[in-house]
């Protein structure tokens, strides 16, 4: 109470600084993620995540819509890698979703623009094929042994 016997307004706390939404599609699951990714945040996100994670299969792909985050710290960006290599593991691909610097500077920065490749919309995300990077293409070897028959090794 204040002193002139009036009740004192509460000020609502937000109790995360950090929104999630999830939405399935028939080419994957997209989590939409607003407001900041740092070390408070991290382990809520990577649940989601997780969750998410589970709901999609292959060839369908985990989209991370980053689109309203305002920061991202190395929590965030340690967590992107750790989804990555769960995704890699289940043979789902993740996509990351940003155009805004607050994404794009932190991933640039560490080097990671190759690891976590960015797509302007999840749109692009859910229906493109990122470029294959440097090294990633298949050789001629490569194409020979995915026929189910014999290749002359003369031809090789």
């Amino acid at each position: 109470m204040d002193t002139a016997g009036g009740a004192v307004s509460e000020l609502a706390v937000p109790t995360s600084l950090l929104g999630l939404t999830t939405e399935c599609h028939e080419a994957g699951v997209v989590v939409t993620v607003s407001g900041e990714i740092d070390l408070s945040t991290r382990g809520e996100l990577a649940e989601h995540l997780a969750g998410a994670l589970d709901a999609v299969s292959p060839p369908q792909s985990l989209v991370v819509d980053l689109g309203e985050v305002s920061f991202l710290g190395s929590a965030g960006l340690a967590l992107l890698l750790d989804t990555q290599d769960a995704a890699v593991r289940k043979g789902v691909p993740l996509r990351v979703v940003a155009t805004q610097r607050a994404v794009r500077r932190p991933i640039e920065a560490v080097g990671l623009a190759e690891a976590l490749p960015l797509y302007p919309t999840v749109e692009s995300a859910l229906t493109e094929f990122p470029v294959p990077r440097s090294g990633d293409e298949p050789t001629r070897e490569d194409d020979l042994t995915q026929f189910p028959f014999q290749v002359n090794p003369a031809l090789r």
